[in-house]
């Protein structure tokens, strides 16, 4: 089976997020969009060693999921959102076929049987 380009670019996304530091990083970046917050007040906000969070936001960066900017000594690191929709969209993009209508949750007490209703229907 080969992979796409893609599908390896997802991978490897998917893989940086796999850490529970690196996930509580990245939600907190999204948090704070649109201003970002340098590696010092990360660290801080999470109570992690500045060193640890250096480490994980490099690896945040390589996956393409934020982006770094340069600020005299300090570096202000943001999500990258064009990239976390792109992510959120491919996980998506054939959300329950069939089975019910994937922008209204369902009760858990409800059973599923509502169609699924898509935009190209």
């Amino acid at each position: 089976m080969e992979i796409s380009k893609e599908s390896e670019n997802i991978i490897h996304q998917l893989e940086s997020l796999a850490s529970p530091v690196r996930l509580e990083i990245f939600r907190l970046l999204v948090e704070q969009e649109p201003t970002g917050l340098v590696s010092g007040e990360i660290a801080e906000h999470l109570d992690q060693p500045h060193n640890g969070i250096s480490f994980h936001l490099k690896s945040l960066q390589h996956a393409g999921l934020v982006t770094v900017q340069r600020e005299g000594r300090y570096q202000r690191y943001r999500a990258d959102m064009p990239v976390v929709r792109g992510l959120v969209a491919y996980l998506t993009e054939n959300c329950c076929r069939g089975t019910r209508n994937c922008s209204q949750p369902q009760p858990a007490d409800q059973p599923l049987e509502e169609e699924c209703v898509h935009e190209d229907s």
